[in-house]
């Protein structure tokens, strides 16, 4: 996971150093900050004794959220706060019984969706909110899902959330299997976003335009929503999962572990091929206006491909992580920066 605020860049996994841009091997255990203007790397270190799954910044805090029990050697159940420019762990202690997989904040409140089913004692079903002020659980916001969580999403006006995951219904309405919209004080289900994607969801982006999913299925599938619910284009359809999306002004980006976009959105079998590959590896772009795929292809050598995607506000960078060692045919260990 990677998520880029004032200027750092934080980046969570499963590594256990970091080398920086001198060559030397850091000691930095599933959580580093990273300087986006130099790619130098930062002192910031909490350091996590599991994995970072998930990572959103709300004011000067760093959330995290993954497998870990413990942070800076403090007991965090998969849950925890950290200061932006020391790395001190915060108060914020929450207990959940699995992992966290998904974060976003807004509204006063810290959101969270992932596997489990309990926070603090308290019955959860794959999603929770805590207040951004006090850190309290959030009695009423109990929006359950049938299934896992693997992506939040704010709206533009931090009124309401999107949900992505593998649930087969959300407060119990089945024709919001994989996605939906939920208020973001009550918790609510918006019936007036009922996208109906049909495969698992694995990412979700939003702005004024439109909402960008990316999730698995046959192959794998990238589609692009109005906020009322209709379908803006037709699903592009690939031959692997589509892991990760972000949105620069006129660019989609996809990432995945998907080494083909299929033309016309058609194939078949399994794995799945395409009827007409065209060679993406691991990443590509959209143009939203005009709907089409554009020429920038660069080239990852992943088995498992781009897990994260993350736009740099400043520069318009765009950040990759995965399991890559190489890019264009460059050494680039699984942390790159592409202009």
């Amino acid at each position: 996971t990677v998520v880029i605020s004032g200027g750092t860049a934080y980046i969570g996994g499963a590594f256990t150093s970091v080398t920086d841009r001198n060559g030397r091997s850091n000691a930095r255990n599933r959580l580093a900050a990273i300087d986006t203007a130099t790619c130098d790397l930062l002192s910031w270190s909490p350091g996590a004794n599991g994995e970072v799954l998930s990572l959103v910044v709300s004011g000067t805090t760093v959330y995290a959220g993954g497998s870990f029990t413990s942070v800076n050697g403090l007991s965090r159940t998969r849950l925890a706060g950290m200061d932006a420019s020391t790395g001190s762990v915060t108060s914020f202690s929450p207990a959940l019984d699995r992992s966290v997989l998904a974060l976003t904040a807004g509204a006063g409140r810290l959101y969270v969706g992932g596997e489990f089913t309990s926070v603090e004692g308290s019955t959860r079903s794959y999603l929770a909110a805590f207040s951004l002020s006090s850190g309290a659980l959030d009695g009423t916001w109990r929006p359950a899902a049938k299934g896992k969580v693997y992506a939040l999403a704010m709206s533009p006006a931090s009124d309401s959330v999107y949900v992505g995951g593998n649930f087969t219904a959300l407060a119990g309405d089945s024709s919001l299997a994989y996605l939906g919209r939920v208020d973001a004080a009550s918790g609510a289900t918006d019936r007036g976003f009922v996208p109906k994607p049909g495969w698992p969801v694995l990412a979700v982006a939003a702005d004024s335009r439109g909402v960008y999913v990316g999730g698995g299925g046959a192959g794998g599938h990238l589609g692009i929503w109005n906020p009322d619910g209709s379908l803006q284009r037709p699903v592009y359809q690939t031959d692997g999962g589509v892991q990760a999306v972000a949105v620069d002004g006129d660019s989609l980006y996809a990432g995945g572990h998907f080494t083909n976009y299929c033309i016309g959105n058609t194939g078949s079998g399994k794995p799945f091929n395409c009827d007409k590959p065209l060679s993406r590896r691991k990443v590509f772009e959209v143009s939203l206006s005009s709907g089409a795929l554009t020429s920038w292809a660069p080239k990852l050598n992943s088995p498992h491909g781009v897990f994260t995607t993350a736009v740099d506000p400043a520069s318009h960078d765009l950040w990759l992580g995965g399991d890559f060692t190489k890019v264009n045919g460059k050494a680039t260990s699984r942390l790159a920066v592409l202009p």
